[in-house]
């Protein structure tokens, strides 16, 4: 066997191949390049979309966060404020019903002193009329019946009289 060796390739195999490597570029290049390259732009269109999409979602979330955070804290402060509007209410409630409490002691105090007074008067005029009977008692063992009934009433009602009076009580 024999072969034969060759520097430079035949001229109509080397047409034939460049030939057929050109229509077999133009083939994928129509069939599979131009896909494939339109698959990729989309796909890397796609891409760049979501990524946009997802920058302005960030956006809004961060601008909703701020926004609950300002809601948030304004509840808080609105609750404090609330909080402290019952405190002092509160405070106004009790000081009110303290001061009633007080008004209706005083109130129940003067009407006891005005009893008090009232029965110290009427405990008064009782010993005024218990001390006058004793008088009486007293003037008839000592005069023994030698007074007429008018002098005896003008004598009780002048005992009666002092003894009301500062002369009795010194």
């Amino acid at each position: 066997m024999e072969f034969d060796v060759r520097v430079l390739p035949e001229l109509s195999s080397m047409i034939l191949q460049w030939a057929s490597t050109i229509i077999l570029y133009f083939i994928l290049k129509h069939f599979l390049y131009k896909p494939v390259t339109k698959f990729m732009n989309d796909r890397s269109e796609k891409i760049q979309n979501d990524i946009d999409g997802a920058k302005a979602l960030k956006g809004e979330a961060i601008q909703l966060k701020s926004d609950y955070e300002e809601r948030i804290s304004s509840a808080k402060a609105e609750g404090q404020e609330i909080i402290e509007k019952s405190r002092k209410r509160g405070e106004e409630i009790k000081e009110s019903i303290v001061a009633e409490a007080r008004t209706e002691a005083d109130g129940i105090l003067k009407k006891a002193r005005t009893e008090i007074e009232r029965e110290k008067e009427k405990a008064l005029e009782e010993i005024k009329l218990q001390a006058g009977e004793m008088a009486v008692l007293i003037a008839e063992k000592v005069i023994e019946k030698n007074i007429d009934a008018n002098m005896q009433g003008d004598l009780i009602n002048k005992f009666v009289n002092e003894v009301g009076t500062e002369k009795w009580q010194n």
